[in-house]
């Protein structure tokens, strides 16, 4: 009984302090009221004179023609941007070409080495023959193990 008595004059002692506060929150509004409200408007009237045009002011801000010379520089540097990678493209065109011609030459040139090959007395045919190890292509050498397949399943 005690400790309930203490914790119900704790809690009314919290209650009573905080509607004192209260009370004298609104006493001191009613008592200064006429102060408070010239202090907010003349706050607003300094932010809105003063300090917005400070913020807008042209040094945070960049000039028309400053604005659009930038944006003049900026396409000029895109366009030289684009120039270079043209003149890039072309280069790496014209040496895929050179390699695909190279490369159509040689295997022109291996065709026709391998046609002289087979017409001059070899076999036409270059499949692999276990038992003549020297039929195999030119390329592949003299031997080939056979060809190991795994049982699927």
């Amino acid at each position: 009984n005690i400790l309930e008595y203490d914790n119900i004059m704790e809690i009314n002692a919290v209650i009573n302090s905080s509607i004192r506060f209260i009370d004298d929150t609104i006493t001191y509004f009613q008592a200064n009221a006429w102060y408070i409200i010239f202090l907010l408007i003349a706050g607003y009237y300094i932010k809105k004179e003063y300090l917005d045009v400070y913020l807008n002011n042209r040094q945070f801000r960049p000039e028309a023609h400053r604005k659009n010379q930038f944006n003049i520089d900026l396409k000029e540097v895109r366009l030289r941007q684009q120039e270079v990678a043209l003149e890039r493209a072309q280069i790496a065109n014209k040496v895929r070409q050179k390699k695909e011609k190279d490369e159509k030459e040689r295997k022109n040139k291996a065709a026709q080495l391998s046609k002289k090959v087979n017409t001059s007395g070899s076999s036409s045919n270059n499949s692999y023959n276990p038992m003549q190890p020297w039929s195999a292509s030119s390329s592949g050498g003299g031997y080939k193990p056979t060809r190991r397949t795994t049982g699927s399943g």
